[in-house]
C-alpha cells in the first residue's frame, strides 16, 4: 500500500502513512475563528467526523491542527482520560467543543500532559504581543498515553518560523507487547496436559472460531491467542523466576 492523501476541504488534509505493525493515519485541522458564527464551527466538526469515522480502525490515528479554542486546566477534573492540567486557566466555549470532539473519538490532547514553563505549552502569540494563549493541539488515541513522553510533548518559543503560531512537537514511542512466560514444565504431567487440551478446545468451540465465515483472519489469530493465553494462565500460571542462592 503507497502512502495516501486527501485534501477534504480548505480546513481539514488527511494523509495515510504505511507502517509497521500498524498504519497512520495523520489529519490536520484548521478551525473557524472566532469571527465566525457557531453554525459555521458545528460544520467545520460534522466533516472533520465524517473524516475521521473513514480512518481504519486498526490505523494509529493522529488529529493536529489550528483549534482556535483555549481548553484550560478547569477542565481537567471532568475530562480525564482527554486532557491534562497543563493547559491554559479556563477553558472557552469553543475548547468545549473540542473536548467533545476527543472525548467522543477516544482522543488525548498531548500537550496538556506535560509540565512545562508557560512558554512551553504557549502555542500562539497576539500580533500585537498581548496575548498568549494554548490554541494548537495534537491528539493521539487514549489507548497510546503511556507510550507519550511528555517531557518532548511541547512548544518550542525560540524557533522562528515567521508565523503568530509556535513549532508544536509531540514525541511518541512505540511499545511492544509484554511477554508472558509461562510454567510449561507442568505439561510433563499427563493429566494437566489432558486438561489443558480440554480447556483450549473448549474455549475454540464456545467462540466457534474453526468455521467462522465473517470474521477477517487478523480478528480470527486475536481469538485464538486470546484462547490459548487465557487457558495457559488459568492451567500453568506465570513462570516464576529462580531466586539466587544468597
Amino acid at each position: 500500500m503507497n502512502n495516501e492523501e486527501s485534501l477534504d476541504s480548505c480546513r481539514l488534509i488527511s494523509r495515510r502513512l504505511k507502517a509497521s505493525p500498524f498504519n497512520i493515519t495523520i489529519i490536520q485541522a484548521y478551525a473557524p475563528t472566532s469571527t465566525y458564527d457557531d453554525e459555521a464551527v458545528e460544520e467545520f466538526y460534522d466533516h472533520l467526523q465524517e473524516v475521521v469515522n473513514k480512518v481504519p480502525k486498526k490505523d494509529i490515528l493522529v488529529v493536529q491542527g489550528d483549534w482556535n479554542a483555549k481548553v484550560g486546566s478547569d477542565s481537567y477534573q471532568t475530562w480525564k482520560g482527554t486532557c491534562g492540567k497543563y493547559s491554559n486557566l479556563s477553558t472557552n466555549e469553543r475548547g468545549q467543543r473540542l473536548l467533545e470532539f476527543a472525548k467522543y473519538n477516544n482522543l488525548l490532547l498531548a500537550i496538556t500532559l506535560g509540565c512545562h514553563k508557560k512558554s512551553r505549552i504557549t502555542t500562539w502569540h497576539s500580533p500585537n504581543g498581548e496575548h498568549h494563549n494554548q490554541i494548537d493541539y495534537i491528539m493521539v488515541q487514549q489507548r497510546f498515553k503511556t507510550s507519550i513522553h511528555t517531557a518532548k510533548t511541547r512548544s518550542f518559543p525560540g524557533a522562528d518560523i515567521g508565523s503568530d503560531h509556535l513549532v508544536h512537537l509531540k514525541k511518541v514511542t512505540k511499545q511492544g507487547p509484554t511477554r508472558i512466560k509461562f510454567d510449561l514444565d507442568k505439561l510433563k504431567d499427563p493429566q494437566v496436559a489432558a486438561i489443558f487440551e480440554a480447556q483450549v478446545g473448549g474455549r475454540f468451540a464456545a467462540l466457534n472460531i474453526l468455521d467462522s465465515n465473517d470474521q477477517d483472519i487478523d480478528t480470527q489469530v486475536n481469538m485464538l491467542n486470546t484462547a490459548v493465553t487465557d487457558t495457559a494462565l488459568e492451567i500453568l500460571g506465570k513462570l516464576r523466576p529462580l531466586k539466587n542462592p544468597g
